[in-house]
């Protein structure tokens, strides 16, 4: 490092430490509103635990970056470069990826292998990961400083081998690797659960965010003492941490405050149309409610089950004529349409039922734009195909 310029700690460190919260802030302020959501069907679909691990490991891996990237003097704690490489950054980093390849393989679960989001096999890669990733952590700890991350006093610089930083982006690598075999396969999901275009975004970040710490470490490897590399690697990882966690929550959060019912039920007849309500009530472990689909599968007994469809009626009506028809009193029909339906299911007792889309072919029956009556809905085909 002899004739090399040192860039010393001073306010634009400052600077980015309180941008980096800042922008934390703003992606904590739509997981908190999106827990106050919580009951919001399309925030629900967007598995908001697991959301919110991103979320938590992503501010742990931002709060290892600096130490590591040299925006604090490592005096005292801070010049425990182990702990704060090993234990915080590259742990969460670890976790951070991990998260999202246990996103991609429980929407591949359940609607390529039409299999539940729970049972040990389900958790089982989770506890492989997580697993692995401590068996790691502690093997490098225990391993010499010279040989895996050491402290130059001199300089006040955390230091790190190359073997480490071979065996550290390799492992990242490698879940990215995973992240995008898992989106391959999320291609055929229909339109309420098209997650690959979501994938696709989160990849591209991912991929830029390794070939940007790839190509620093190998490059430029005394780059905290460098303010603009420095600055580049860590602004870097806050805004691809960010932008992945909004990515996947932002939109459905902005739609549950400025078009709560509207986008909802939107959301619910698209999911109708694709078929898959089945897959996500029963496997996601969420109740899917919504047309009068919804309501026939939610009673238990005759009385509940009319019960439950003049409830789902009366939503669904109030709903249609209100966005479409404008204002009515419903309150003198409530009586007759539960007499109707009433009538109308114990006419149905000891009938053969006949699936509302067999021998249905054409595709095109539902429009958001067009639908004016539940019957539409319940006509839609269910043709698609997911798998």
């Amino acid at each position: 490092m002899l004739g090399m310029s040192i860039d010393p700690v001073g306010q634009m460190d400052t600077m980015v430490i309180a941008l980096g919260c800042a922008i934390f802030a703003i992606t904590g302020a739509f997981v908190v509103a999106a827990w106050i959501k919580h009951t919001y069907r399309p925030i629900r679909a967007k598995n908001l635990p697991l959301t919110t691990v991103l979320y938590i490991s992503g501010i742990l891996w931002f709060v290892g970056d600096l130490p590591m990237n040299g925006h604090v003097l490592l005096k005292g704690a801070f010049s425990e470069c182990k702990f704060w490489n090993i234990w915080v950054r590259v742990l969460f980093c670890f976790i951070y990826t991990s998260v999202l390849s246990i996103r991609c393989y429980a929407l591949d679960r359940v609607f390529n292998q039409n299999k539940p989001t729970k049972g040990l096999v389900y958790y089982l890669p989770s506890i492989f990961f997580i697993g692995s990733y401590i068996a790691y952590s502690i093997v490098t700890t225990v391993v010499p400083g010279h040989l895996t991350i050491g402290y130059a006093e001199a300089v006040e610089l955390c230091t790190t081998s190359k073997g480490y930083v071979i065996a550290t982006l390799s492992l990242l690598w490698l879940n990215w690797a995973i992240i995008i075999t898992m989106m391959i396969r999320l291609r055929n999901i229909q339109s309420t659960f098209n997650e690959f275009y979501e994938f696709l975004l989160i990849c591209f970040f991912g991929i830029a965010a390794m070939v940007k710490t790839t190509t620093v470490h190998f490059t430029h490897p005394e780059y905290p003492l460098l303010l603009k590399y420095r600055i580049a690697e860590t602004l870097g990882d806050v805004f691809i941490i960010n932008g992945i966690i909004l990515v996947i929550m932002a939109y459905p959060v902005v739609m549950s405050l400025v078009r709560n019912k509207e986008y909802e039920r939107e959301w619910l007849l698209r999911l109708r149309t694709d078929g898959l309500q089945d897959m996500y009530e029963a496997n996601l472990n969420l109740r899917a409610e919504g047309p009068v689909h919804y309501a026939r599968m939610n009673g238990s007994d005759p009385n509940q089950l009319e019960k439950n469809i003049v409830e789902e009626c009366k939503r669904d009506s109030r709903f249609f004529d209100t966005h479409r028809f404008g204002r009515h009193n419903h309150e003198q029909e409530d009586a007759g349409m539960a007499q109707d339906i009433g009538d109308g299911y114990r006419a149905l007792e000891g009938a053969t039922v006949v699936p509302h889309n067999r021998g249905v072919t054409n595709n095109h029956c539902f429009e958001t734009q067009s639908v004016s009556s539940l019957d539409t809905v319940d006509g839609c085909p269910k043709g698609r195909r997911i798998l």
